[in-house]
């Protein structure tokens, strides 16, 4: 990890905007970035790569909610901010998707297929029901046992 100390705009490669980057380590090279301001800014501690061309990666560590890559995080966790609306609506759509499927496998209702849905994104969610048995089939036209 070293801390980035300076960004230095260098014009532009094709649809690439060419930034010299110096490090606190006493590195620098170029980095390629889609827009003028990179998600990276002086100060942030990153990881970074570069190849025998002096070409940097910035590999910032993912500090958002959302999925982790397997460092322990949570996806079904992630909280409700504008940005994890999103996330929260796929979040729906798989229990919806995983309600119709065990749906169809036992013959169920619309009912009973919204009811699973909902307790299958409770699930995903974190939120798991303290219901007993009957309390939680109770919503439900039919038994799956």
């Amino acid at each position: 990890m070293a801390k980035i100390v300076s960004i230095t705009p260098k014009g532009q490669w094709q649809e690439f905007y060419k930034l010299d980057i110096r490090f606190d380590n006493g590195d620098f090279g170029t980095a390629f970035a889609k827009s003028p301001t990179p998600s990276y800014n002086v100060g942030d501690e990153v990881d970074y790569t570069k190849n025998e061309k002096g070409t940097i990666k910035i590999n910032k560590p993912f500090t958002g909610g959302g999925f982790s890559g397997g460092n322990g995080g949570s996806f079904a966790t992630a909280s409700k901010s504008a940005g994890d609306e999103r996330s929260a609506s796929i979040i729906r759509q798989v229990a919806l998707k995983a309600a119709v499927e065990y749906a169809c496998a036992a013959g169920h209702d619309v009912n009973t297929i919204l009811a699973n849905a909902a307790t299958f994104n409770e699930w995903m969610n974190g939120n798991q029901s303290t219901a007993t048995h009957q309390e939680h089939f109770a919503t439900r036209n039919e038994s799956p046992f």
